[in-house]
């Protein structure tokens, strides 16, 4: 097992600054909790209730601009469109880089059923709806059963989780910063995986990449 504890790789917090801790090098994920704002979750239950919600849209945007997204003309669309225009500028702040790339999936089912490394440098998530992000702690998993290497097993059976008590969901509304097998100095990344949406509701989840 990995000697690195949990406690030592991951922060989760309610304050915003701690977001800045990713740049630490033993640190693998940062969350910053935040409560759910209710002109957003009423918005996209009236645009999943009326069909409207889509399913999903791509963007590349620069910080300060409007993320032009096709969403529904209902109550609460003006909510989440400025949510998503200051996670863009935040994301942006914190790695300097002139774009930023942006998903906003409305997903049936999950994305990435299995654990997993993104191979990206820096990946913000933010699940407006449906159950958030898991992740697995470096100390609770075994990187040598990652991918490939699981030969088709379920991580259930693969031996890549060492603890399965350690697995931990960010809560709705919560911005997840997690490390991609590209950041520099990386030690491999965190292991996340998409969980199943709730049954009878759409999972919206909002990605966002550096572009340079």
């Amino acid at each position: 097992m990995n000697a690195v504890s949990a406690a030592e790789t991951i922060r989760l917090s309610d304050n915003l600054a701690s977001l800045a801790a990713i740049f630490d090098a033993e640190i693998e994920l940062c969350l910053y909790r935040r409560p759910p704002d209710a002109d957003i979750v009423g918005y996209l239950r009236r645009a999943e209730q009326a069909g409207l919600l889509g399913l999903g849209w791509r963007r590349i945007v620069t910080p300060g601009e409007t993320v032009d997204l096709p969403l529904a003309d209902l109550p609460g669309r003006d909510a989440l469109q400025a949510d998503i225009d200051w996670l863009c500028e935040l994301h942006a702040t914190l790695i300097g880089c002139p774009q930023v790339g942006v998903r906003l999936e409305v997903l049936s089912r999950p994305m990435c059923p299995r654990f997993h490394v993104d191979r990206v440098g820096l990946r913000l998530l933010c699940c407006y709806q449906g159950p958030g992000t898991e992740w697995l702690p470096s100390s609770a998993a075994n990187r040598s059963r990652l991918g490939a290497a699981a030969q088709g097993q379920p991580d259930e059976a693969s031996g890549l989780i060492l603890d399965a008590s350690a697995i931990v969901r960010a809560p709705p509304f919560a911005v997840l910063l997690l490390k991609g097998a590209e950041w520099p100095g990386s030690s491999g990344g965190a292991i996340h995986r998409s969980p199943a949406p709730l049954p009878g509701e759409a999972r919206v989840l909002l990605a966002l990449d550096a572009v340079w």
